[in-house]
């Protein structure tokens, strides 16, 4: 057995694939698809991640007994030794022979990962307490005590306490993908598929392979279908690439929301990305969850692509959702667990058929919004409820290469391509969720530089509006305010404000 474990590497595996990718057929040789398919398949497997449990399986390998009374200068045949002392002793015993063997360990705020050979995986706290567990009953802690619950629970607790293991700091400058062949490297001097290293410090792979050839027919077909606007398009491929993207390399800050009613096409949207990104790095939490108060929710944002919630409805606090939407560094904790500032974390996306109208009504809330109108609907004889899954089996790796040409243009832009219709949709929805604006319009209120009415009376009619329609009144003091934003004058006179607005009764044609 080697003296140090450096790391699960799999470079012996990529010399041999590059050398020998292809057996080598002869030119009278006929090569089946069936032949074809099978070496492919070889191939991808010399690829694959070791599991974390094998990998903890090969570091118990190198628990070695310990002697606990010398270690803690005690006479057995006076002293026993506590249980805080076999927790303490057995964790730094681990922790240091984790630094000194460079074992593919790490930690980031209260998450433990193990290198697998491709990726940093998050490891399951059941398999770490597992390995914690049978590490002490190795180093020679008495058995009954190793497999007891709260023992296990304290060395948990221990390994966590003192966590001196290397932080995940990963490259701010250079955008890589994990792919199941390897890192998808892109930088300002071009593009390049390389070996997995555990020095990129990324958390995640993607469940299928680069293919710089693969297309996806089936997929540009149902996008033509269902979003046939090319501007549309482009964006959708621009906000999916910038999902790989670290807020220290391109700050954009925005969510794409998919808005339409049913029977569009966004459902099926949500699956294949769900499959091209994968279940692991895929969160679905609802907005207002994320911007409550607990930040249980946010924290598990830090493995994960993006979180794609099927609605955007609820209420929401709007300072964290602006934080978030923007990338900035957001506070966060588990359950028992320390706050923490989370940074670097998912891109967040939406479905939505109806968009929040309790907002905050400024342009710093409606800038963060990137809205692509799904208004296409599919007849019920044309639609393919298999469609996703013929796609996901097929064409994610073409998929992903659509994926890449938004990303490039976005990273040679610095911003989202021209949209019309997304610009169309929010100034819409800007309109429409100011429900002052709305009632001044449906009520055929003016603007007038003489006549004016009390701004009383006048939120006396706005709030009968509101209860009509199904709208939240403001108060009398954000009245006010909409209204001047509106530029209407208000001013202040012996019996009370006023609007400077004229009433214009609307005459029937004949």
């Amino acid at each position: 057995m080697s003296s140090s474990f450096k790391e699960i590497k799999l470079e012996e595996q990529y010399k041999d694939s590059q050398n020998n990718a292809i057996p080598q057929h002869g030119p009278t040789d006929t090569i089946s698809l069936e032949v074809i398919k099978k070496e492919v398949k070889a191939i991808e497997k010399r690829f694959q991640p070791v599991p974390p449990k094998e990998v903890l399986g090969k570091l118990i390998e190198f628990i070695e007994k310990v002697d606990f009374y010398e270690r803690t200068n005690k006479d057995p045949k006076e002293h026993y030794i506590s249980k805080a002392e076999y927790l303490v002793i057995t964790i730094e015993k681990i922790l240091q022979l984790a630094k000194q063997n460079r074992w593919g360990l790490c930690k980031k705020h209260d998450f433990i990962y193990v290198y697998n050979g491709a990726y940093w995986s998050l490891l399951n706290e059941d398999d770490l307490k597992a390995f914690l567990g049978a590490s002490a009953l190795k180093m020679g802690v008495p058995e009954f005590k190793a497999k007891y619950h709260a023992f296990i629970d304290g060395l948990y607790k221990q390994f966590l306490a003192l966590g001196i293991l290397p932080t995940l700091e990963p490259s701010r400058d250079t955008v890589r993908i994990n792919l199941g062949n390897g890192t998808f490297e892109i930088t300002p001097t071009g593009t390049k598929l390389r070996d997995f290293s555990s020095k990129d410090f990324i958390t995640y792979q993607l469940p299928f392979s680069y293919q710089e050839s693969a297309k996806a027919p089936r997929f540009m077909a149902y996008l033509n279908q269902v979003l046939p606007d090319l501007e549309r398009q482009k964006v959708l491929a621009e906000f999916l690439g910038y999902v790989f993207v670290r807020t220290s390399r391109l700050k954009l800050e925005k969510t794409l929301l998919l808005y339409g009613s049913g029977a569009n096409g966004k459902s099926v949207f949500f699956e294949i990305v769900n499959a091209l990104l994968g279940k692991e790095n895929f969160s679905t939490y609802s907005l207002q969850s994320l911007t409550n108060d607990t930040g249980y929710q946010r924290a598990m944002l830090t493995n994960k692509l993006v979180n794609y919630a099927s609605e955007i409805n609820g209420k929401l606090e709007t300072s964290i959702f602006k934080q978030m939407v923007s990338g900035e560094p957001v506070e966060a904790r588990l359950p028992y667990g320390k706050p923490f500032i989370l940074e670097d974390y998912a891109k967040l996306i939406f479905n939505t058929n109806e968009l929040p109208m309790d907002v905050e009504f400024t342009n710093a809330f409606f800038r963060r919004f990137l809205i692509i109108p799904f208004d296409v609907t599919i007849p019920e004889e044309q639609q393919d409820k298999g469609l996703a899954s013929k796609i996901i089996q097929n064409e994610l790796s073409g998929v992903f290469n659509w994926v890449l040409e938004g990303l490039h243009r976005i990273l040679s832009q610095e911003k989202f391509s021209p949209c019309k219709a997304a610009e169309d949709i929010l100034e819409q929805y800007r309109k429409e969720a100011d429900s002052v604006a709305m009632f001044l319009e449906d009520n055929n209120y003016q603007k007038d530089s003489e006549q004016h009415i009390a701004t009383k009376d006048l939120h006396r009619h706005y709030r009968e509006y509101c209860q009509e329609d199904g709208y939240r009144a403001v108060s009398a003091k954000s009245f006010n305010n909409r209204l001047r934003a509106l530029g209407i004058i208000v001013q202040r006179k012996s019996q009370g404000n006023v609007a400077y607005v004229i009433h214009q009764v609307a005459t029937m044609p004949f």
